[in-house]
Order: C-alpha cells, then sequence, then structure tokens
C-alpha cells in the first residue's frame, strides 16, 4: 500500500460512491461509444475520466473508468448510478456485456504521494486511481477503514484540484467543458460518436464557450450543489460543488468578479475561470 505520511493522506471513506462493473468481450467497444472519453485506447495501466451525456450534450455523470480484475469500472457518486445504469442498460443491443453495481468500498487520498493523474496501480488487493485536475488525488478501490467523518475535505480536494463531480442535483445542468472535461483528459474529438457528440465536437470546432468553471469564496448559511446562483438582476449559474468556505460554480463569462445569492449563502465569484481549451 502506498505510505501514509500525514492527515492529509488518511484515507477519506467515500460512501457516497459506487461501482459500476461493464464485464464481457464487448464491455470496451460498448463503453468506447456511450462514454466522451477514448475508451478503445484505455489499457490496465491507467484510468480517464468521462463524461456520459444526454442527447443534447449535457452531463448526465462523470465518472473515472479503469480495468481491476479483467472487467472495466466506473467509479461514480452514487447519486447518479442508478441513471446512469439505467441508461446504458438501454443500450446493450447485440453487445456482449453485462453491467452492475459493485460493492468494493471506496476511498479518497489527498496528498503528494498519490499515483499520477490517468495512472492506476494494484498493489495488495487495491486499486489506486490518481485523478486528474490541480491538486493530487487518488481513489483507492478496495480500501477499508477510512474515516467518513472527513467528507467534506474530499469536497474540499475537488474544489481545490478544479473538478467537480456531476451529482444528482446538477445532472442535467452543465457540457463537459464547462466542467473541464476538455483539458483534464475527459473528452476524445477523435473517436466516433457518442450521446451528445454532435453538441460536444460543434462547441469545441466552432463554438466559444459561455458558461465556465469558477471558484468562489461562500459565506452566510446553507447552500447546495445544483442550487441557483442569484445575481442583482438575473441569475448567474449553478453551484457544482461546495464547502461551507468555498465552491465550485458554472457561470457566465459576465459573471465573473460577480457576487450572487445561493440558498442562504452569499458567493464571491473569482474574476478568472478555470481554464478550459474553448476559453483559451
Amino acid at each position: 500500500m502506498l505510505p501514509v505520511a500525514d492527515e492529509s493522506a488518511t484515507p477519506i471513506a467515500l460512501d457516497h460512491w459506487t461501482l459500476i462493473r461493464a464485464d464481457g468481450p464487448d464491455a470496451q467497444d460498448f463503453l468506447h461509444r456511450q462514454l466522451t472519453a477514448d475508451i478503445a485506447a484505455l489499457a490496465p495501466q491507467t484510468s480517464t475520466l468521462a463524461g456520459y451525456c444526454m442527447p443534447d450534450g449535457r452531463l448526465i455523470a462523470t465518472t473515472f473508468v479503469f480495468w481491476r480484475d479483467q472487467a472495466l469500472h466506473l467509479a461514480l457518486p452514487a447519486s447518479v448510478a442508478p441513471a446512469v445504469l439505467r441508461r446504458l442498460r438501454l443500450f446493450v443491443l447485440r453487445d456482449r456485456v453485462t453491467l452492475s453495481t459493485c460493492d468494493l468500498p471506496i476511498a479518497g487520498r489527498l496528498d503528494n504521494e498519490t499515483p499520477a493523474a490517468g495512472s492506476c496501480v494494484n498493489d495488495g488487493g487495491i486499486t489506486w486511481i490518481g485523478l486528474p485536475g490541480d491538486r493530487p488525488r487518488a481513489l483507492a478501490i478496495g480500501a477499508t477503514g477510512g474515516e467518513t467523518s472527513r467528507s467534506e475535505s474530499w469536497t474540499a480536494g475537488e474544489i481545490d484540484a478544479g473538478l467537480p463531480m456531476v451529482v444528482a442535483e446538477t445532472a442535467g445542468l452543465f457540457l463537459p467543458q464547462s466542467l473541464r472535461l476538455d483539458t483534464l483528459g475527459g473528452v476524445s474529438f477523435r473517436k466516433g460518436c457518442y450521446p451528445g457528440q454532435e453538441v460536444v465536437a460543434r462547441l469545441h470546432y466552432r463554438g466559444k464557450l459561455k458558461r465556465v468553471l469558477v471558484r468562489a469564496d461562500r459565506r452566510g448559511g446553507p447552500c447546495h450543489a445544483g442550487d441557483v446562483i442569484q445575481g442583482p438582476d438575473q441569475a448567474l449559474g449553478h453551484i457544482a460543488a461546495t464547502t461551507e468556505t468555498a465552491a465550485l460554480a458554472v457561470v457566465q463569462l459576465t459573471a465573473l468578479g460577480m457576487s450572487g445569492i445561493a440558498g442562504q449563502a452569499q458567493l464571491t465569484l473569482k474574476t478568472q475561470a478555470l481554464q478550459t481549451a474553448e476559453a483559451t
């Protein structure tokens, strides 16, 4: 197992995450045709961020895809897993693939000793997945004994990393580019069709991203992912992830640097969006 050096390296039990297992000779090709990433090129020593879109290009879920026990697995928030599994099964026609949930425990790590982003390391029955973003993080699949009391620390890590996961409250709100999937390796523009591909590709080649991901300071009362951020005259966007003091939000370009209200909290948006391919 990877060494534990300090409190940040103590595993965080991610009881609000789950796994979908895709087994069978056609599993890799099937997921390649459903997700935004290049699943066909995914090797056992690698992992990838990916999105699952509706036909209009908006995300039903974001997930990390990797190999374990000679099957592909999708690690994702449990709140969206039933909808993802139900929708994936609709597209299993003649494909020789079996889709099911998997009850392996999942933990997270927030420290510099985690595997490199995009890697998949099997060690002593635990599969370590290095996650992309602006902060080192990893998932530990099959790890037990994590601290459930530090779940907000994981959300804070998402905010620091600049990569919020889609949850039930935000499903159907965001395009992949608005969550930076394009710059963090979660979208392939060289692969064939998948649900929402026309919209995602059109934005990449011909459009301009109008809603971008930005960090925000938060104070005041409660608010939650999916809440609308209301400005002085109009809605500015939606919260993608939040802790008691900070948030990630997807907002209009013109809203950068502004303040708004979400739930009972006041948010102050940073003046610069997190970098995306379409915004540079």
